[in-house]
């Protein structure tokens, strides 16, 4: 390229809008980025009898920074479980909206949002035809190097039960 196409090209990406930048808020998701060792249980109710969890998450950025990519895959005593989401950022809510599709056909969106260090995830659920509400707590400790999730169910918002408590360990 000749200098001077590399002006016209630099003047015509200046005059159609420069690609958009993430913002900061969406930096914020860098903590959860790489790959997870998942361990944990459920404890009996609503979403099952108590059992042990064992997965493997990863989370990557999608090219342009804008978008995170969540693999989830593991099992919940002998029965193999797995989704995948796209996490973003939504500047009018100031939420993480998260997309979810799981393995069984089902799919959830979440809203998360972020503050003092916690990361919470809420959303409804539909278990055994009765709609519940779902909250995810998260704590990074160890240099971000371990997640640990607390994940309750309400029928009415205001009483929470825990069913699942997971922590992770960042692979090196």
């Amino acid at each position: 390229m000749t200098q001077s196409s590399i002006t016209q090209s630099k003047a015509a990406t200046k005059s159609s809008g420069a690609s958009p930048t993430p913002r900061p808020e969406h930096g914020r998701l860098d903590v959860f980025v790489g790959k997870w060792s998942i361990k944990g249980k459920q404890y009996d109710g609503p979403f099952g009898p108590a059992a042990e969890i064992s997965a493997v998450e990863s989370y990557e950025w999608l090219v342009g920074g804008f978008f995170l990519i969540h693999r989830f895959g593991g099992r919940l005593d002998a029965t193999e479980m797995a989704c995948v989401e796209i996490i973003g950022y939504d500047d009018s809510s100031g939420s993480y909206p998260r997309y979810s599709f799981y393995s069984n056909g089902k799919t959830n969106e979440w809203q998360g949002h972020e503050g003092d260090g916690k990361w919470t995830l809420i959303g409804d659920s539909l278990v055994q035809d009765k709609s519940l509400k779902v909250r995810c707590t998260t704590v990074f400790s160890d240099s971000d190097k371990t997640m640990s999730g607390n994940w309750e169910y309400s029928s009415d918002g205001s009483t929470w039960q825990t069913f699942w408590d997971v922590v992770g360990t960042k692979a090196e």
